[in-house]
C-alpha cells in the first residue's frame, strides 16, 4: 500500500531491502522519527535466511523461507507487538504460501490447510464455536479456516479485509469485509466463515484452471478453458 520490499540473491545468501513509509517498521527501519524513507534500507536478521517469496501490504511485511517458516515485521498481529526487525511467526504446521491483508494474514500448509492471524472484519474470534480451533503459541494465535469436510486447499489470496481460496476441485470460497461485492455472493454482507461463490460460466471447475486475486476492495477470478483440436480425417 505505501511501502516496498526487494530481496537479492547472492551466491550464497539472500540481501532483503525495504523503503517507502515505516512509521510501524515495515520496512526494517529502527528509526522513531522518519515517516518514510526513500532509498532501499537494508533489513537485517534474514541474510542466512533462503527467502523464496516476500508479502507486504497495509504496515507489515512478511517473507517465507525455503524450509516453510514464515517471518514477518512492521505492524504485526493480535498478541504481538511492532517489530522493526523480522520475527519468525511461530507455526507447528509447514507453510508452502502465504499472503497479507491490512490487518490479517493467511497460509497454507503442506496438508492444504488454511491457518488465519488477525483480521478485524473477518476474524475467526469472532464465533466461539470455533475458538478450540486456535492454537496460541508465544502469543500469536494461527487459527485454522474451516472449510468444507475433507476439501484440500490449493491457493490463497488476501484483500484489506477480505480473504479468498480455491480448493483442489476447483471452486472458490470467501469471506470477510463485503461492503463493496468483493464477495461475489450477490450482496455485501460481511462474512465470518468461508462461503462458496458460484461461477456459472459451464467452465468444468479444475484445480489447475482456477486462480483468484484479491485487491484492496475487490476480487476477481481466472478460469482457462482448454479447447480441443479438431480430429484430423486421413
Amino acid at each position: 500500500m505505501r511501502h516496498s520490499i526487494v530481496v537479492c540473491k547472492g551466491e550464497s545468501e539472500f540481501s532483503v531491502y525495504g523503503f517507502g513509509s515505516c512509521k510501524r517498521g515495515q520496512i526494517g527501519s529502527s528509526s522513531s522519527h522518519a515517516k518514510s524513507v526513500g532509498l532501499p534500507q537494508h533489513i537485517p536478521g534474514l541474510d542466512s535466511v533462503e527467502i523464496v517469496e516476500l508479502y507486504a501490504n497495509g504496515d507489515h511485511s512478511a517473507a517465507l523461507s525455503a524450509d516453510g517458516r514464515l517471518y514477518s515485521w512492521g505492524r504485526v498481529f493480535p498478541g504481538a507487538p511492532d517489530a522493526c526487525i523480522p520475527q519468525l511467526l511461530p507455526s507447528s504446521e509447514l507453510i508452502k504460501e502465504a499472503c497479507l491483508g491490512w490487518n490479517h494474514a493467511l497460509s497454507l500448509t503442506d496438508d492444504g490447510e488454511v491457518l488465519m492471524l488477525g483480521g478485524k472484519l473477518h476474524s475467526l474470534h469472532n464465533d466461539p464455536a470455533l475458538k478450540s480451533l486456535a492454537s496460541q503459541q508465544s502469543g500469536v494465535t494461527w487459527e485454522k479456516v474451516p472449510g468444507p469436510d475433507r476439501a484440500k486447499v490449493i491457493q490463497i489470496a488476501a484483500g484489506a479485509e477480505h480473504s479468498a481460496l480455491v480448493n483442489e476441485d476447483g471452486s472458490v470460497m470467501t469471506w470477510g469485509w463485503g461492503e463493496h461485492g468483493q464477495l461475489g455472493l450477490g450482496d455485501t454482507s460481511d462474512q465470518i466463515l468461508p462461503q462458496t461463490v458460484n461461477l456459472s460460466d459451464g467452465l468444468p471447475f479444475t484445480a489447475t484452471n482456477t486462480t483468484v486475486y484479491c485487491g484492496s476492495g475487490f476480487t476477481f477470478v481466472v478460469r482457462k478453458h482448454q479447447r480441443k483440436r479438431p480430429s484430423t480425417i486421413e
